[in-house]
């Protein structure tokens, strides 16, 4: 299983690539939005981890890239610091499957992901 991992956080980039790749996934990671959206293109992940606010284009942007321009509905969850609610429903109602308030914990964002997943048949 592949997930794209968009965070410009790179300590907590690094954290999570770690995590998970303990937990046998294939990472693909990147600090921005414009990466994201080519990753998305280029290695077609079975799951996306996202951030909202990035450099040159963010977490919104790749979630309509996603669901409106490639019309994948590979599950999507949003990790962010923001605990505004218009942001939280505008990442939802633009296709995001989930989203997790930064901090979290690592547990509950495998059971996401794993619980996602097996929603998808992956």
């Amino acid at each position: 299983m592949k997930i794209l991992i968009a965070e410009d956080e790179s300590l907590l980039l690094k954290l999570l690539a770690d995590k998970f790749s303990r937990e046998n996934y294939e990472v693909i990671a990147c600090q921005n939005g414009l990466e994201a959206i080519d990753l998305f293109d280029e290695k077609s992940p079975d799951l996306i981890i996202t951030d909202l606010q990035m450099p040159y284009s963010g977490g919104y942007e790749l979630i309509f890239h996603v669901r409106k321009e490639r019309q994948s509905n590979i599950p999507i969850i949003v990790l962010s610091s923001t605990s505004v609610e218009d942001k939280i429903v505008a990442s939802l109602e633009l296709g995001a499957n989930d989203f997790v308030e930064k901090p979290f914990r690592f547990n509950e964002l495998i059971i996401r992901v794993r619980r996602l997943l097996a929603t998808t048949g992956k």
